[in-house]
């Protein structure tokens, strides 16, 4: 080989050692379509507002107008009425709503046979212990029971939850609310054992909201890393009203955002 044809392969060489490296384009992320957040937040603040903050004021005016027995009683007969309400507009009926109901029943009577305030809301407790427990076991045993609760509020299309299941999302939010209902269980104690009935009823009706939010607050960042970490891409429809699951399930379709 002549030496000009030595020093012309050297050159060649020398280009294609520095030549920048071919880059792969990422794939696109697969786009869903949801709810806008702003209509669920405001569902949930409705739904909370309902089943937290109108029992406890009930009961505590209820309570120091007429006392213990009748606050019981009446705070009972306001979580009928909206279970009533809801068949009469033939709304579904969670089978939770109808579990609460009984319990609510079993207190109630147990209120108007001892008149004991603590028995009558230390009897909750037991059951959001026995929820963190359910939470946790499941999550550990590979199989949460949140995989299937999740769906009552939002109806994830099938390869969505795919993909969640792939990111471990349930299992990791199961951890989160085992911790939230394990907290509210030992709070719950703490003011039952520390603070008057009227300061229990106060402090209970802000810390349990706030205790929920931050609570919903992590599920929602959690669910953003894992959606991500499978390369998707959540689209938000502002626009659209809050639908139930299972009456208006949310729809995906590929591309880029």
């Amino acid at each position: 080989m002549r030496g000009g044809d030595v020093q012309e392969l050297r050159m060649i060489v020398a280009d294609v050692s520095s030549a920048p490296a071919l880059r792969v384009a990422p794939d696109p992320p697969h786009v869903i379509d949801m709810p806008g957040w702003r209509p669920i937040v405001r569902h949930a603040a409705t739904r909370m507002f309902l089943v937290t903050l109108l029992p406890m004021a009930t009961f505590y005016v209820t309570l120091s107008l007429f006392g213990l027995r009748t606050a019981a009683v009446v705070t009972a007969s306001l979580y009928y009425a909206a279970l009533l309400s809801r068949v009469v507009r033939k709304k579904p009926v969670l089978a939770a709503g109808l579990l609460a109901a009984g319990l609510l029943s079993l207190r109630t009577v147990v209120v108007f046979c001892t008149g004991s305030a603590f028995l009558y809301f230390i009897q909750p407790v037991i059951g959001t212990l026995a929820v963190a427990t359910l939470f946790a076991a499941t999550a550990i045993a590979g199989r949460p029971v949140l995989d299937r609760l999740a769906h009552d509020f939002c109806a994830f299309p099938d390869e969505l939850s795919t993909h969640l299941r792939q990111g471990r999302f349930f299992n990791r939010l199961s951890v989160v609310w085992a911790a939230t209902y394990a907290t509210n269980a030992v709070g719950t104690v703490w003011l039952l054992t520390n603070a008057s009935l009227n300061g229990f009823i106060l402090f209970k009706s802000v810390l349990g909201p706030t205790i929920t939010v931050a609570a919903a607050a992590v599920s929602y960042l959690v669910f953003l890393m894992t959606v991500r970490g499978q390369n998707i891409a959540i689209r938000w429809a502002h626009h659209e009203p809050w639908r139930p699951a299972k009456t208006g399930p949310c729809t995906a379709t590929s591309g880029r955002t």
